[in-house]
């Protein structure tokens, strides 16, 4: 489209030019008869109008440039208004999100679920690994055999200390434990009176992975939140938090 206003505009600027330097007059003016008796007049003599200046030509053709260019901008510009959609549409993320857990038995998240389900509230099950503190334990490392482990306990028994076991770990077999205190002062105690004893005695802290569920629910915003937690979901620890909704 731009190359056929360039066209128009060159045609344009070519027939302005020449309407300038040649009167409508002279085109189309009828060619009067000359009498025989007329009398011949030199070029010299006659009355001709002086062409006009290089200058004028050039202001007139710029200005019939512009006036041509304001013309195309101009119905560029409709067109691309006619192109923009008339109605914007409301993009603004009407839902309102929400985890509730942790909940640590997979039966009772699917229960939970469906008790949001039935309310109309998008729940998807998630889970995670988590470590769950069991306490301190005190041991006895070092053994090369399980027949070292057990004549090690055999000593504490005679002194005492009966409560022990044996303990084959990856990393170190044949550990003697005393036992896995959740209060880490009752672990300390034991293993003070066990060095007085003289045994090396070391104590760790121990704990067990487990899996726990999180329900994520989705609902509208135009809607009062759900909240169908009851007293012993509470009392388990279960929660409802608000949270980002997820890329829909």
């Amino acid at each position: 489209m731009k190359v056929f206003f360039g066209l128009l505009l060159i045609l344009n600027v070519a027939f302005a030019v020449f309407q300038w330097l040649v009167p409508y007059e002279q085109l189309f003016a009828e060619t009067p008869k000359i009498e025989a008796a007329e009398q011949l007049q030199l070029l010299s003599e006659a009355d001709l109008a002086p062409p006009p200046a290089p200058e004028v030509v050039a202001e007139a053709v710029e200005a019939e440039t512009d006036a041509i260019a304001e013309a195309v901008a101009r119905i560029e510009q409709e067109i691309e208004n006619q192109r923009q959609p008339l109605v914007t549409e409301d993009t603004s993320d009407r839902r309102m999100c929400y985890t509730i857990g942790p909940v640590k038995d997979k039966a009772r998240a699917i229960e939970l679920g469906g008790r949001y389900s039935s309310r109309n509230v998008e729940t998807e099950l998630k889970s995670s690994l988590d470590k769950q503190y069991l306490g301190m334990m005190v041991f006895i490392d070092g053994h090369e055999t399980r027949a070292a482990a057990v004549k090690t306990a055999n000593e504490l028994s005679a002194k005492g200390i009966r409560d022990h076991i044996i303990v084959n770990q990856e990393e170190r077999p044949n550990l003697l434990s005393l036992g896995v205190f959740g209060l880490k002062r009752n672990a300390e105690r034991l293993k003070a009176r066990v060095e007085k004893l003289g045994f090396p005695v070391e104590t760790e802290a121990r704990y067990r992975e487990r899996t726990i569920y999180w329900l994520y629910g989705e609902q509208s915003s135009e809607e009062e939140m759900r909240q169908l937690l009851e007293p012993a979901d509470l009392a388990e620890g279960i929660s409802q938090i608000p949270t980002q909704c997820l890329p829909s």
